[in-house]
Parts: structure tokens; C-alpha cells; sequence
């Protein structure tokens, strides 16, 4: 009797979750999403609770739900459309509790994101929408995994010898496993434990040594929560739902250890720090003031006026400003991460433009194109920090970088990475003024050309400095760190590369005297080459222990195929001109 009702039971389960399952299915995306809508106030509340990553590092869940969307979604919030075709957005965070509070429904939602290379060979697996899969499409009607084949190909090949699409593949395998982590809770490590001899905190449904009403609170709290937030979408009165929250807040102040737990000042300026987004803005600011300060700067090369001095002079003040603020974004990110923010590609990558943009000002006083070509490298050097290749990301330190010498080797090596780059691009400007060159403005032209270089020489020669000074002090962090001073590593290599490319640089002006303006210029600008190769290539094709990557082959950028052929015609373009009007001013 009791088999047989049992039976009974779990047919009924087995329908009620079919029919469940069909009916979310007939719901479209706007539907799936209001079922399970937390009001954006609450969410700003829930984000500033904090949580352990699994690097252990305690952050808000605000930076937690906006690093995972990233790494599932590709953006910063969650995109749809409303019955009236208008665009809306989810936040992080909102995104991150609906995925805990209603996984079916997300489940059936478009929003792993797949490379757009992948998509014709994926769509024969799954069902893509703009781009996006559904996590629920990942597996058939038996349970079976579909890319389950093809991921295992892929994990099965030496790392040198996988393919854009082994690699994309499993990315989306990555982004598929983050998906259900979510899901099964396993990211809400927000209960910490004073018992804890490593400082851990927990997840819902983990095994834990709570007793007492902290093991009441632990078992209970997320439950009573899901509640609260099925009121709040019901009534629309969120009352309850804030007063969980504050009651988390509270049994996270009592039970977590001080020295680990983030004052609510700490909290609420990384939250500002993520909401600002200072270096995407800045992006956006150099670009609009570094072209049209790059334009005034080139029409006084040749005409001269009052209105184009003002000009010049005003949008060399909203470069300064625009530097404050990038600056300030530096600052924000050290005193955040609890550590100088140059630790990764990503950090490096935003300090050099910074140190870039400083140096343009600098030797941008009187002649406006300095100023100019640092905001515009700024510009790429940002957008090469947001692209795909660097995560953003807030990381704990790994230990060998946990010493006092990378405030010191790391800041001076890469900041003379922004002179040196500066002076390649001064270099591109002078041989673009060259090939204008005529017998009509020779003499203006030559002045701006003399100008230029030799604001190039000094640049060069604080950036040769550094860089030697910075590989030097390096050698002694070696010794600190791994008991030798030099060990042919890739990055110590190509940094002694660039030393001695530089070097020469420098001396061509003395072995080309007759020619030093188009020699020195041509020699500076192809330079730069070493320095991507130093700080970019190593670490994408060869293995070492500076590698932000481990060596694996990537294709050649497509640019460089497209670039290099340009600039040889430029130079030959601007020696035959230089050489045609007779330039030379000896």
C-alpha cells in the first residue's frame, strides 16, 4: 500500500514538473523575466552584502555579480525587450539573485554568450538567439549534454595545439559551469564562521560547524529570503525582503573576523568604483579632445592664429582634467584592491596610459601634438584593456607578487613603457608632417619637425632610464624571490631587447648626423615594436614566469599585416618628399 501510494505521488510530482516546465516554455522573455524582478532599490541594498570569491578575496556582491555576468554575458547588465519593443536593463546584481531565486526561468533565457566565430559551427548544436544560448539548450530531452563531444575534443589537445574553435568552445564549457554554480548557490559564500581557523565562508547547503542560532540562521535565512522576495514581487512592498538583508548584514558584523571584514565606507566606494566605470569614460574622453586637439595642433603647423591657440590651449586643460580623473580611478582601484594596481595586464595596461597622457602634458606646454598623441594612445591602450584579452577583474595577489617591490620595479618598468611610447608616436607625427613638407612652408614645417624630435629624444631618454633602472631593480626582486638575479626569462629577455633597441635609437642622431631627423624618426617608430613585443607578445606566445598567459599560440593580430606595409609607405613616402625640398638644416 505504501510502495503503491508512494508510486502515485511521485507520478504526480513527475506531471505537476512537466507541466511546470511547458508552461515556462510558452512564456516569452519579458514574462520570464518579471516572474522573478527584484526592485532595484532592494537590489542596491542586497549588493552591498558582502561575499568571498572562490580566490577568497571578500568583495560586495555588487562586483561579484557584475564579474560573473561579465564572464557569462559578455556586458555589464542584462539586455531585453518589453511588449513594446523598447530596450530594458537588468543590473548585476539583480541578474545575480534571479538566477538563485528562479533558475528555471533563466534556464530559458538567452544570455551565454558564444564567440562570434564559434556561432555557425555551435548553431548545429544549440539554438542561437543574437548570439546568445540558453542554458536549458545545452542538454536534450534525456539530460544529455550535447556539446559534450566536441568539449571533450577540445580539453583533449595539448594547449599549443588547440584552434580558435577548441578554445571558444571551452570558454562556453567555462561560462555553462559558472551558469549552474550560480544556480545551485554556490557563489553565495556569505555566511562567515569565527570558528574558521582559514577564514572561510559559506554557501547555502554546505557543510559547516555552526551550532546554535547561527546554525538557525545559516539553514533558514536564504529560505526566508526566497520568501521575501516572492512577496515583494507579488505586492510590490519589499519591506521584508530589506529586512532580511539588514539581518544578513548584522550576522555577517558579528561573525566574520575583523581584520578580513570590509568597513561599510570600503564597501560602498568599491560600489562606486564599479558604477563609475572611470577608465571606459576616459576612453571616451581622450578620444573626442586627443583627435580635435590633434587637428588644431596640425593646422597651426601651419597657419598661425589666436582662435586656434586658444583652442588648443583649452583642450590641453580638458586633457589635464581627463588625467586627474583617470588618475583618480588609479587611486580608487589601489586603496579597493588593498594593493598598488599594476599587478596584471589589465592594471598595467591602464597605469601605462597613464603615465603616457602624464608625459604628453608635460612636454605639451608649447607645442599642443605632445598632448595629443598621448590621449590618443591612452585611447588604444584603454580599449586594449576592455577588450577580450584582459579581465578587469579585482584579484588577490598570487605570493611572489606580495612585496614592496611591486610598488617599486613593476610601477618604474612599466611607467617608462608610456615615455618610450609617446616618443614612437612623436616619431609618426614628425615623418606625417614630412610628407607634407613644401617649399612654401619648409621653414614652419622644419621648426615643428625639429620641435618634435627633439621632445621625442627626451622622452626616450627618461624612458630608456626607467626601463633600465626598472629591469636592474628587477634582477634584485629575482634574487629575493627565486635566489637568482637573472635567468634568461622571456620578459627579462625582451626587456634587455628593448634596452639595447633604444639604445641605438638614441645614438643614430650622432652615426647620421646628415640624416637624423628621417633616421632617427624612422628608428624610433619601428622600436615600438620591441616594447609590444616585451610587454604583449611574451605573453601570449612564449612561457614564462611573468606570463599573465602560459605561452599558448595565438594567431597574429590581423592589424599587424595591415600596419606595418602603412608605415614602411609612410616612411618612403616622407623620404622622398624630405629629400625632394631639400630640407636639411645643416
Amino acid at each position: 500500500m505504501k510502495k503503491s501510494l508512494y508510486l502515485l505521488i511521485l507520478f504526480f510530482c513527475s506531471v505537476n514538473t512537466v507541466l511546470c516546465a511547458q508552461q515556462l516554455h510558452k512564456l516569452n522573455v519579458q514574462e520570464l523575466v518579471e516572474r522573478q524582478l527584484v526592485s532595484l532599490p532592494h537590489s542596491e541594498s542586497f549588493s552591498a552584502l558582502q561575499v568571498q570569491d572562490f580566490q577568497g578575496r571578500i568583495k560586495p556582491i555588487h562586483t561579484l555579480s557584475l564579474d560573473l555576468l561579465r564572464k557569462i554575458y559578455g556586458k555589464s547588465s542584462f539586455k531585453y525587450e518589453n511588449e513594446a519593443g523598447k530596450s530594458q536593463k537588468l543590473t548585476a546584481t539583480q541578474v545575480f539573485i534571479g538566477m538563485q531565486f528562479k533558475p528555471d526561468s533563466w534556464q530559458l533565457l538567452p544570455f551565454i554568450k558564444v564567440e562570434e566565430t564559434t556561432r555557425d559551427t555551435i548553431s548545429s548544436y544549440l539554438k542561437l538567439e543574437k548570439g546568445y544560448a540558453k542554458p536549458a539548450s545545452f542538454f536534450d530531452f534525456q539530460g544529455n549534454y550535447v556539446l559534450k563531444k566536441i568539449v571533450a575534443d577540445a580539453y583533449a589537445k595539448a594547449e599549443g595545439k588547440r584552434n580558435t574553435l577548441d578554445k571558444n568552445v571551452i570558454k562556453l564549457d567555462e561560462r555553462l559551469n559558472i551558469t549552474w554554480t550560480i544556480f545551485n548557490g554556490q557563489f553565495l559564500k556569505i555566511f562567515p564562521n569565527l570558528n574558521n581557523a582559514s577564514n572561510k565562508w559559506f554557501a547555502p547547503k554546505e557543510h559547516t560547524s555552526f551550532t546554535g542560532n547561527n546554525l538557525l540562521v545559516f539553514e533558514k535565512m536564504i529560505p526566508t529570503y526566497f520568501d521575501a522576495l516572492q512577496l515583494g514581487i507579488s505586492t510590490k512592498d519589499w519591506t521584508k525582503a530589506d529586512e532580511v538583508v539588514e539581518v544578513l548584514k548584522k550576522f555577517q558584523q558579528t561573525n566574520a573576523i575583523a581584520n578580513v571584514f570590509l568597513k561599510p565606507s570600503k564597501v560602498a566606494l568599491e560600489i562606486s568604483y564599479n558604477k563609475q566605470q572611470v577608465f571606459f569614460k576616459c576612453m571616451m574622453y581622450y578620444s573626442l579632445i586627443g583627435v580635435l586637439l590633434l587637428i588644431v595642433g596640425f593646422f597651426q603647423v601651419f597657419f598661425q592664429s589666436k582662435i586656434l591657440t586658444k583652442g588648443a590651449n583649452a583642450l590641453l586643460a580638458f586633457v589635464v582634467f581627463t588625467f586627474l580623473y583617470h588618475a583618480y580611478g588609479i587611486g580608487l582601484r589601489w586603496y579597493v584592491s588593498g594593493h598598488a594596481p599594476w599587478s596584471n595586464g589589465y592594471e598595467a595596461t591602464v597605469f601605462i596610459s597613464c603615465i603616457c597622457v602624464l608625459a604628453g602634458i608635460l612636454y605639451g606646454v608649447k607645442s599642443k601634438l605632445p598632448a595629443a598623441a598621448a590621449a590618443l594612445i591612452a585611447v588604444c591602450l584603454l580599449g586594449i584593456a576592455h577588450g577580450s584579452l584582459m579581465n578587469p577583474e579585482i584579484t588577490n595577489l598570487v605570493p611572489v607578487l606580495k612585496s614592496y617591490w611591486l610598488l617599486i620595479h613593476v610601477a618604474i618598468i612599466t611607467g617608462s613603457y608610456g615615455f618610450l611610447t609617446l616618443g614612437s608616436v612623436l616619431a609618426l607625427l614628425v615623418l606625417s608632417c614630412m610628407v607634407f613638407i613644401n617649399k612654401n612652408n619648409q621653414d614652419k614645417v622644419r621648426s615643428v619637425i625639429a620641435e618634435l624630435t627633439s621632445i621625442n629624444e627626451k622622452t626616450t631618454t627618461v624612458g630608456l632610464f626607467m626601463l633600465s633602472i626598472g629591469t636592474f631593480l628587477g634582477g634584485v626582486w629575482a634574487n629575493e624571490s627565486w635566489g637568482r638575479y637573472w635567468g634568461w626569462d622571456p620578459k627579462e629577455t625582451w626587456a634587455l631587447i628593448s634596452i639595447i633597441i633604444y639604445a641605438f635609437v638614441l645614438h643614430v642622431r650622432i652615426i647620421f648626423k646628415k640624416h637624423q631627423f628621417f633616421v632617427y624618426n624612422v628608428s624610433s617608430l619601428f622600436a615600438l615594436s620591441s616594447l609590444i613585443m616585451t610587454f604583449f607578445g611574451v605573453n601570449y606566445y612564449l612561457s614564462g614566469l611573468h606570463s599573465y598567459a602560459k605561452g599558448d599560440p595565438v594567431p597574429i593580430p590581423t592589424w599587424v599585416f595591415v600596419v606595418t606595409p602603412i608605415l614602411i609607405l609612410l616612411c618612403l613616402l616622407a623620404n622622398y618628399r624630405w629629400k625632394k625640398v631639400n630640407t636639411s638644416i645643416y
